[in-house]
């Protein structure tokens, strides 16, 4: 349960779903984020909520997050 993966963003203008943030643990960064609104400071760049989403077509979006792929899950459909 405290493993660490990425968290998933899905924007709302284009719907695409991104995973480029690495989380060292995710039940804690959710945890955070859902009652702090962000992540550990002591983990570097913080996280919350949302995001701001570049689209293919250049246009800007705002991203949800809507939860997380933890890493050992990632190599078994690898």
């Amino acid at each position: 349960m405290t493993e660490g993966g990425f968290l998933l963003y899905k924007c709302r203008r284009c719907g695409e779903v991104r995973k480029n943030i690495h989380a060292p643990y995710c039940l804690i960064a959710l945890s955070h984020i859902n009652t702090k609104g962000i992540t550990p400071k002591e983990w570097g760049m913080q996280m919350g909520i949302t995001d701001i989403h570049c689209c293919a077509d250049g246009n800007l979006g705002i991203s949800d997050l809507i939860g997380a792929v933890l890493d050992k899950k990632e190599e078994s459909n690898g």
